[in-house]
């Protein structure tokens, strides 16, 4: 549940051993999990790192506070995504201005929906390994038909058709027709994840990026993007969706959990990265009574009357493998146009 801010599953599972304890010994923890002194040994230093545990100078260990050590760890992930956006931004100046007199062609401007949207699809047919993408709005039109065969013709849809690695982060706000464009990508193959994105953007190969412009979605306004082609600035927008991709949030789908209801797919998500009721409302879009309502409507499901059973419930179910991240691909296209960085 702590992988979006660096805690690798060994070293949370651990965590969970010690957590209950005032302080255990490597010998016993390695008992109570690996069984390998060994990897024991580096799991601890790798909480230590983290701010989860501390040696107690008697040869045990003891756990520290999660919320705080979380808390620190955020911090962290937000800085490194602000610094990796402030170096792209300074990268990309340069470059746009060096492709003034040097290196023709390697960043172009399209002006106009049609073209934005041949362009999107030039990138997804010619991608061969991977396609990412932050997708956020505005769309210039909604979709009406929310379906696999409707969204079967999309290039990022037919990219994995064709076994290409799609990725995308997708801005909070979710409605119902979002939500179940998310579940049906994720069932076809695709790696999703939710955090605040800074712009449109899709990366193609990391060889090319389609970026288009957010202003240019203003009323009045011509639709404009860039194609970029420069090898250091198509890898400085790479370093940055990294970035935000390592500090967001897994889309979670769960097929006997949640009965293929894309909605509480996204409440399981968030639950399980430890959102606060408040925080999941602002991230789905509605008011706090009734992400609390589907709280109590799941653990009916689930027969268990507290948060707390709840939470094992669903750990339960990710460890069976009831549970599983989508991964990165498309995302919700509200329109035959860029549904991403495209449009």
């Amino acid at each position: 549940m702590l992988q979006s801010l660096g805690v690798s599953g060994s070293a949370e599972a651990l965590y969970m051993l010690l957590a209950p304890l005032d302080a255990a010994s490597e010998t016993e923890l390695a008992e109570l999990a690996t069984g390998d002194p060994q990897e024991t040994a580096a799991l601890l230093v790798e909480l230590q790192d983290l701010g989860l545990a501390r040696p107690t100078g008697s040869g045990a260990w003891e756990p520290l506070p999660l919320l705080a050590a979380v808390a620190g760890l955020k911090i962290r992930r937000v800085a490194e995504i602000e610094a990796a956006t402030t170096a792209a931004e300074t990268l990309q100046n340069r470059l746009l201005a060096r492709t003034q007199d040097h290196g023709e062609g390697y960043v172009n401007i399209l002006v106009g929906r049609e073209a934005i949207l041949e362009t999107r699809l030039e990138l997804c047919e010619t991608a061969v390994r991977d396609l990412c993408a932050f997708d956020k709005p505005p769309y210039v039109a909604s979709r009406q038909n929310v379906t696999t065969a409707a969204l079967s013709v999309e290039p990022e849809w037919q990219a994995l058709d064709r076994g290409v690695n799609l990725r995308c982060v997708y801005h909070p706000g979710f409605d119902e027709d979002r939500l179940t464009e998310l579940a049906l990508f994720a069932t076809k193959g695709e790696q999703s994840r939710t955090a605040p994105v800074p712009m449109k953007l899709l990366l193609a190969d990391q060889q090319a990026a389609l970026i288009p412009s957010m202003r240019s979605y203003e009323p009045g306004q011509e639709l404009r993007a860039s194609v970029v082609r420069h090898p250091l600035l198509v890898e400085a927008l790479q370093w940055l969706f990294e970035a935000v991709w390592d500090a967001s949030v897994p889309i979670v789908t769960t097929a006997s959990v949640t009965e293929s209801d894309p909605r509480r797919q996204m409440l399981i998500s968030l639950m399980m990265t430890g959102s606060t009721d408040s925080a999941i409302a602002t991230q789905l879009g509605i008011n706090v009574r009734s992400v609390r309502r589907w709280i109590s409507e799941l653990m009916d499901d689930l027969g268990v009357t507290t948060r707390l059973q709840l939470g094992a419930a669903l750990v339960r179910a990710d460890n069976l493998g009831q549970v599983s991240y989508m991964r990165p691909r498309g995302g919700q296209r509200t329109t035959p146009e860029p549904r991403r960085a495209q449009g």
